[in-house]
């Protein structure tokens, strides 16, 4: 069980399985904590943005808010991911998955500029492994990172075509990212296609049948 110590007999990825179950385990409790430290910094950073001189001062509490903003983003994506269970395929929307993770993925890139993500303002549910397809992305967001030329960038752009949801993944010509054919495999276990190409990935998913 989770709150018992290690034994002799529990291999190493026995172990870190442990460790990681009692790690979600703080997710929620941490995540709460987080969100009422945040509502105090905000709301304060209204309150003096109300009464700081224009100029200089306005723009180092914008400084602060948007610093305050990437951080909830961040931890709020993290914090989320631990909760995550696997080995489920459910009906997700696509926009649902890539927003939330978006901030992990500009902080595994080399320059906070170097992933553009253009997202539908409704796209309907599809089947998907979203555990699954967020540890793709972050693989494909390790790998660039390591490979991407100097002044590189990645696009992600999600639309409704007909019955079907369309993600096209481009990064520079001629990179190699091992996490795109994984991202391909899960499109094609769920139903949907995918194309890979020297300069990306085109997946597409059928839309999900509503329950019932």
């Amino acid at each position: 069980m989770t709150g018992q110590p290690p034994t002799q007999t529990d291999s190493a990825t026995e172990i870190q399985a442990k460790r990681l179950a009692s790690v979600a385990h703080l997710a929620r409790p941490v995540q709460h904590d987080i969100n009422n430290l945040l509502t105090v910094v905000f709301a304060n950073l209204e309150l003096l943005k109300r009464t700081a001189a224009v100029g200089g001062p306005q723009r180092q509490l914008d400084r602060i808010q948007e610093a305050a903003k990437r951080l909830e983003g961040s931890t709020r994506a993290i914090l989320s991911l631990l909760r995550r269970p696997v080995g489920q395929t459910a009906a997700f929307k696509m926009s649902d998955i890539l927003r939330p993770i978006h901030p992990l993925l500009v902080l595994l890139l080399p320059t906070g500029g170097a992933l553009r993500l253009d997202l539908p303002e409704e796209d309907p549910p599809v089947l998907v492994d979203r555990a699954a397809f967020e540890d793709a992305l972050l693989a494909m967001a390790r790998e660039a990172a390591e490979t991407m030329p100097r002044g590189g960038a990645l696009s992600m752009v999600l639309e409704k075509h007909g019955g079907s949801v369309a993600l096209a993944i481009r990064h520079p010509e001629g990179m190699t990212l091992p996490g795109l054919e994984i991202l391909a495999a899960l499109a094609r276990a769920s139903g949907g296609t995918a194309e890979l190409a020297s300069d990306g990935l085109q997946l597409t998913l059928p839309v999900s049948a509503p329950a019932g």
